[in-house]
């Protein structure tokens, strides 16, 4: 019998990565402590653009931390005091941040990651897929090593629901919506979703022409996480104890060599 043994976390709160805002660009590390050439995940939290915040989401940089994965877990601007594209701009800053920083935190620069839940999920696939936001910070190309996307939204529509964030325009919803960028999938990417609708949230939906869009290419995993709603896959990944889903971020990131 293998006993795999929790690892002492160090936590480095309200790190600054930009002057834009003092309260909201700032980001918590969780890192294995004494740990050398982790790789770390940048987590970006979800709230529709308009709520939410990094704290959160501690307990499950916490596990990730345990399990030897350090995590960038990130605040960012909000709507309505700003407006696409600046949510994405600030997690572009907290990944340039990342990458120029975490070597000499233990981490190893050549095994980053970017994942997030909800909006969150959805800014990390624009990250991800649209490459100019870390262009125009000079992150080399292929800084991202692979990216976690969990029940997002994948289009951008001129809506009520969007229009806090995005405003009205069809073509700065088009320009925000990560499908509209599907070719530059080429980087290993996991999709986990809910199955349970709780009659807000249309991530199950929402998931499906993405799915479409990149379903001839292997280098894209699906899971549809059993008897998960949209707060419970994030929730339950967050909980001490064993999770199906948590295990398969864990797997997927350990996967991924430099």
């Amino acid at each position: 019998m293998i006993l795999l043994l929790a690892l002492q976390v160090a936590v480095t709160e309200n790190v600054a990565y930009h002057d834009a805002d003092k309260r909201l660009n700032v980001l918590d590390l969780y890192l294995p402590e004494d740990g050398k050439g982790f790789p770390t995940l940048m987590w970006i939290h979800g709230g529709g653009w308009t709520t939410g915040d990094k704290d959160g989401y501690a307990d499950l940089g916490r596990r990730f931390a345990e399990a030897g994965i350090g995590v960038a877990m990130i605040d960012y601007r909000l709507s309505p005091a700003v407006r696409h594209p600046d949510h994405v701009e600030d997690c572009a800053r907290a990944f340039a941040w990342l990458h120029a920083n975490i070597r000499k935190r233990g981490g190893d620069p050549a095994r980053l990651f970017v994942g997030g839940h909800s909006a969150g999920g959805h800014l990390a696939a624009l990250l991800t897929l649209d490459g100019a936001y870390l262009d125009e910070l000079k992150v080399p190309e292929g800084a991202i090593k692979a990216a976690i996307f969990m029940s997002a939204p994948y289009e951008i529509r001129p809506n009520r629901v969007y229009e806090a964030a995005f405003g009205k325009d069809a073509d700065v919803c088009r320009a925000a919506s990560p499908i509209s960028y599907v070719e530059n999938a080429t980087m290993p990417i996991l999709v986990l979703t809910e199955t349970v609708e709780d009659g807000k949230h249309k991530a199950i939906e929402q998931v499906k022409p993405f799915r479409k869009a990149v379903a001839d290419r292997k280098n894209v995993r699906f899971i549809d996480a059993a008897d998960r709603d949209h707060m419970g896959i994030v929730e339950e990944m967050a909980r001490k104890g064993a999770d199906p889903q948590r295990a398969a971020v864990i797997e997927f990131i350990n996967e991924q060599k430099p």
